[in-house]
């Protein structure tokens, strides 16, 4: 996944100077429901969660020692455990759970779902999210998650599921998976540059029926311009191609907008004086900031920052396809980007000055841990193929093309590494599936964190300018012309390519374009504004910060491989009300700007 316009050993001791500031599915047949607990939204607001109760939006004082520290839950873990049961043994209480109609009354939900990870949150609910299994085959894209309040008591499920029909897991498929990965080679149509992945799964189709099939991954991350990670689902018995897409995306050159020329290109904004003796690492797009680094033995320095987690890493590619043996970054002097610095260090500073900033936004504003909420290493390569206008997350760690120097300068700003970076954040959450309504979803989170980052470290640096364009400090030479960016947030239609509004959705299902509606949505949500197609306007928007909060909510502990932008209103409003309260201003906003983008009323 990557951000594009159309279609797109631990470290040693740091030597940083300065310290981090710390197509439609058919209707489910089984929606899964709550317990009887006192309804905190309003009539109109149809949930499938309700919170017994609401922890404080802030914790001081006895209230703060006394809430779980927020993270991680290890499933086998005492708590882990008790967790899951109170899940399972809601789910076996439903009156008609999951395939109850064809399974039989012995219905064992412990069979049905599988623990895939728990986090509990900064109010301290637990969440648990649970992938879908039948007769012992994973059920592709379904996902349910359990809540439980503070206190521990479970407090509701989100997700839904049809029946289906018994035999369908037990059945030996008329293909195997060697088969199924023969077939899928030849869809691919070229050389995989990573082990394949064949699962047998059982797939809901687009009639809603549910089939026998194999899901099969094959990648080529081989610097072309469109890198490859593409996800076959094939009938298990005939071969049948049900469906295929691309869990990567590209940066595509922009097409001048019909009847307008090329806009021009901005001027670059002179680097801020350093603000004492240690700004003074020189970006291509941030002005002075400054880096840490680590000290080596030899007495030279290198992009390895220890202070930060696990680490954050920034190598060099060395103009290969794709990072197999990439290369530390050195510097004599710890004085990153001087004039007499090699050119090929510069696009470094940027890679490794903005996963730092993505991690900081993360932790400082989202209570996040980088992307897995333990710490997880960002890595960065740059340098990634020869005049490569792209940027990727290959499932593991960035990759940074340099441009062709016509297009695209390095594609190393901060809202691309935050964006790029935010599809690690979303594997390891939601998941979402990157086609149909839940991959518009997927590429406009990215946008929203990659924006995020870029406003979180304008808050730090003078020399970085906010503003809701995508892309735009990268996509000239010269950088800088908010006028020629990837995506726009504020009016997605004036790329000439994404729709605004929901019922343009089926003129523009590509995940770049259609990320426009969620991220109009956010722009309205966190500025006010008025969406060009609909006119309607969201006055006084709640900021930035909150809106963060709330959409990373919604992603992290109330969305599923699958969500619809219906669900993720839902998920949202279910977000702000666990913040602010039901009724809330934050709450009724939410609801207000998804309306705006036509999702909801």
């Amino acid at each position: 996944m990557s951000i594009r316009r159309l279609d797109g050993q631990p470290p040693a001791a740091s030597a940083s100077r300065t310290a981090p500031t710390p197509a439609a599915a058919p209707a489910a047949s089984n929606t899964l429901k709550t317990p009887v607990a006192p309804a905190r939204t309003g009539a109109s607001e149809q949930s499938s969660f309700t919170p017994a109760r609401r922890a404080p939006t802030e914790l001081t004082g006895a209230s703060a020692r006394e809430t779980p520290i927020p993270g991680p839950v290890a499933v086998n873990s005492r708590e882990g455990q008790a967790a899951v049961q109170s899940t399972l043994s809601f789910i076996s209480q439903q009156k008609s759970p999951p395939g109850a109609s064809l399974i039989g009354p012995r219905f064992d939900a412990s069979k049905a779902f599988t623990p895939r990870a728990i986090e509990r949150d900064e109010l301290g609910m637990t969440h648990v999210r649970m992938d879908r299994v039948h007769e012992g085959v994973k059920v592709f894209g379904e996902q349910v998650i359990g809540h439980l309040d503070a206190d521990g008591q479970f407090a509701g499920l989100t997700g839904e599921t049809s029946s289906l029909p018994t035999g369908l897991g037990t059945t030996q498929p008329k293909l195997t998976g060697k088969d199924a990965l023969a077939i899928a080679q030849k869809q691919f149509g070229g050389p995989a540059d990573r082990a394949p992945q064949v699962e047998r799964v059982l797939y809901q189709d687009a009639k809603g029926e549910y089939q026998s099939a194999y899901r099969v991954e094959l990648a080529n991350l081989g610097g072309d311009a469109q890198p490859r990670r593409m996800n076959y689902l094939l009938d298990a018995n005939s071969g049948k191609l049900f469906e295929s897409f691309n869990q990567l995306g590209g940066i595509e050159r922009p097409h001048a907008q019909p009847g307008t020329s090329t806009p021009k290109a901005g001027k670059p904004q002179p680097p801020a004086p350093p603000t004492n003796g240690t700004v003074d690492d020189t970006t291509l797009y941030s002005g002075k900031v400054d880096l840490a680094t680590k000290k080596n033995a030899d007495g030279t320095y290198s992009l390895e920052d220890s202070t930060r987690g696990k680490g954050v890493v920034t190598l060099d590619a060395q103009g290969k396809e794709e990072a197999q043996n990439p290369v530390a970054i050195q510097d004599d002097n710890n004085v990153w980007g001087e004039a007499t610095d090699p050119s090929r260090n510069k696009a470094a500073v940027d890679a490794h000055y903005g996963a730092q900033m993505t991690y900081d936004m993360l932790k400082n504003v989202l209570g996040r841990d980088s992307l897995d909420g333990k710490g997880e290493k960002l890595i960065s390569n740059i340098h990634i193929g020869k005049d490569f206008v792209n940027a990727y997350w290959d499932g593991t760690q960035m990759n940074y093309g340099d441009g062709n120097g016509k297009d695209a300068g390095p594609l190393t700003t901060l809202d691309i590494a935050g964006h790029e970076i935010a599809h690690g954040l979303t594997e390891r959450t939601a998941g979402l599936l990157y086609r149909n309504e839940s991959g518009g979803l997927n590429e406009a989170f990215s946008d929203i964190i990659g924006t995020g980052v870029e406003w979180y470290a304008s808050q730090k640096n003078q020399a970085v300018q906010f503003d809701w364009a995508v892309g735009e400090d990268a996509w000239t030479p010269t950088n800088g012309d908010a006028t020629d960016a990837l995506r726009y947030m504020d009016d997605p239609t004036k790329d000439g390519y994404s729709v605004d509004h929901y019922k343009n959705y089926p003129k523009q299902t590509e995940v770049h374009g259609s990320s426009g509606i969620a991220n109009n949505a956010f722009y309205l949500l966190a500025n006010g504004g008025t969406n060009r197609t609909s006119k309607a306007t969201v006055q006084d928007g709640i900021g930035m910060e909150k809106g963060l909060k709330i959409y990373y909510r919604a992603l992290a502990h109330y969305m599923t491989p699958s969500t619809t932008f219906a669900q993720a209103r839902e998920a949202t409003v279910k977000a702000a009300t666990d913040l602010y309260g039901a009724g809330s201003t934050e709450a009724k906003k939410v609801a207000e700007s998804w309306a705006a983008v036509g999702v909801g009323k």
